[in-house]
């Protein structure tokens, strides 16, 4: 995967230090929108500049370049640098970069304050053909669509996609619930749809006032899906047999622990 390189640029970095009071989480999924979503944030001036630090390849990276070891102290260093002059840091996280903090409740002790934002897209099949070009081509983002690499329709790879997302999903939502963890729901379609009202609705919900004259009115970032992605789409929802039972994976342990609960 190419890494998102203008992540690493000392530009984004906020010019004074200030001590980070609350944490705007973007809690997601792989192609969810999560990428625009972070960059008109930042364009606001007060929402830091929520990017994936906690991927395994970016961590990588920003451990290198802060002369860092461990996560933690990678984390406090990002801080530092990238919280907004209003107390906020902002940081993106998809349900698979958990381990790479130690888990949910790690995650929550190292970021002061963490409100989180579930990320979700309304077309689920949309996104999961968009994983499956986006791991053939290593294109993640509008940038990296130099890639020479010609995708290759695969039934097995995009309904693979589709159940991973689904999966993290609803992990998120019982983790943020189970949890008690002050969070909000986010549909991407609201993103793209209507921005300025989207981006109020998060400071109102973390409390925090922001310059609304900041609040860009026209994408910050650039669409990937082409008709590639429609060809796809329709070839998959064809060939689908709607005989395939939905809880093919670990069925049987699934329905043994329900049975179990209900005495049955």
């Amino acid at each position: 995967m190419a890494l998102y390189e203008d992540q690493f640029d000392e530009q984004h970095d906020f010019s004074h230090q200030t001590d980070t009071r609350k944490t705007l989480i973007v809690a997601s999924t792989v192609r969810s929108g999560s990428h625009m979503l972070g960059h008109i944030l930042h364009q606001t001036g007060g929402f830091g500049f929520p990017l994936e630090y906690g991927n395994k390849q970016n961590l990588k990276q920003w451990k290198q370049r802060l002369g860092h070891t461990s996560t933690s102290q990678c984390m406090k260093a990002l801080m530092q640098r990238r919280t907004s002059p209003n107390g906020v840091f902002g940081i993106k996280v998809h349900y698979s970069h958990l381990p790479e903090f130690g888990g949910f409740a790690n995650l929550c002790k190292l970021f002061p304050n963490p409100h989180f934002i579930l990320l979700t897209r309304e077309d689920l099949m949309a996104q999961a053909v968009s994983l499956s070009i986006a791991r053939q081509t290593g294109s993640w983002i509008a940038k990296h669509q130099d890639s020479t690499v010609e995708p290759q329709y695969n039934f097995n790879d995009i309904d693979e996609g589709l159940r991973r997302i689904i999966f993290e999903n609803s992990s998120w939502r019982y983790t943020l619930a189970a949890s008690g963890a002050k969070y909000m729901e986010l549909n991407f379609s609201e993103v793209k749809t209507n921005t300025a009202n989207t981006v109020l609705r998060i400071a109102d919900f973390i409390e925090q006032d922001i310059d609304a004259t900041r609040i860009p009115i026209t994408p910050v970032t650039q669409k990937q899906s082409n008709e590639l992605n429609q060809q796809w789409l329709s070839r998959f929802t064809h060939q689908f047999d709607p005989t395939h039972e939905l809880m093919r994976y670990n069925q049987q342990s699934i329905w043994r622990k329900l049975m179990k609960k209900l005495g049955k």
